[in-house]
């Protein structure tokens, strides 16, 4: 991904080389900072981007920021504007990932200081790309289940490096991860699906797994578009291996498949896998191909 010219930070535009966040603030000793992920699909016939889910999107960040004790002061409409002034300044002719990261800004040590924040966006270009199939493994680190990691704060992502280093180390792509409670909760950076019997299961968010807006996105298309009986629940590991197919979600990296869990391989071909349907659909979602999910998308000019 290419990092564009221009950023936001605190009420200005400005060259992105002139990010100067100092590594005194609390956000960097503590990682007292919220963050989202949220993507921008382009048009080239009618010139413009789709922002998907951008509600969904601030709803959450207020959320995360609320848990770090950070009152948003950003209306919606604020935020919206920000993301779009950006896009349309940047002018990147391609779908682009969006980064706002709302942070602790007080300087110094000690975690009981009070403390104002700060306000950055940045966005990079996100070319589209063929779905991948991931050799995952089961690792030893363990989610959280009390809702902390529901949201996307970005001290709980050392719980997803620790994940993903992992299982690199052993030979694997993805890190899956189980809660404390011995249930599965996610992939290391992505939420987690499977199927069995023509059906789509989830983990929970009872189970540590971050509230993904993708996630509840596939829920809503599965369920709503192709009557896919859907449940989250909690499951064990033995629930994956025994599984038709398995597929990971997230807003950077789309709809990826799982084509081994271990020793155990999963078919990546044929006429009744629904991961290929279901990341047929949601590209038709976020470039606005379906009537009725239009209210899902924002155009920006």
């Amino acid at each position: 991904m290419l990092t564009v010219a221009i950023m936001y930070t605190n009420g200005r535009f400005h060259d992105a080389r002139q990010n100067n966040a100092s590594t005194q603030m609390q956000a960097f000793n503590y990682g007292t900072a919220a963050f989202e992920g949220m993507r921008a699909c382009y048009d080239e016939d009618a010139h413009h981007w789709l922002l998907f889910r951008p509600d969904q999107h601030y709803a959450r960040l207020k959320r995360s920021a609320n848990a770090i004790g950070i009152d948003l002061r950003e209306t919606y409409d604020r935020f919206v504007a920000i993301i779009a002034t950006l896009i349309r300044r940047n002018d990147i002719r391609s779908d682009v990932y969006i980064r706002p990261l709302v942070y602790r800004d007080e300087k110094g040590v000690g975690l009981t200081r009070p403390s104002g924040y700060g306000l950055s966006v940045f966005i990079q270009s996100m070319p589209a790309a063929p779905p991948r199939a991931f050799r995952a493994c089961i690792v030893p680190q363990r989610r959280p289940v009390d809702k902390s990691c529901s949201v996307k704060l970005s001290g709980n992502y050392l719980l997803s490096f620790f994940a993903h280093h992992a299982a690199v180390q052993n030979g694997f792509d993805v890190g899956l991860l189980c809660s404390t409670t011995g249930f599965v909760s996610e992939a290391s950076v992505m939420n987690l699906f499977f199927v069995k019997d023509g059906k789509l299961f989830t983990p929970s968010l009872a189970c540590g797994t971050l509230d993904g807006i993708t996630r509840k996105s596939i829920l809503e298309l599965a369920g709503c578009e192709l009557g896919i009986p859907v449940t989250d629940g909690k499951y064990r590991t033995g629930r994956l291996l025994s599984a038709d197919e398995l597929f990971l979600t997230g807003t950077g990296s789309g709809i990826n498949y799982v084509r081994q869990i271990e020793s155990q391989k999963f078919a990546l071909n044929g006429q009744r896998l629904l991961a290929p349907k279901l990341r047929n659909l949601y590209d038709d979602a976020i470039h606005g191909r379906i009537p009725g999910r239009m209210d899902w998308l924002l155009s920006v000019r």
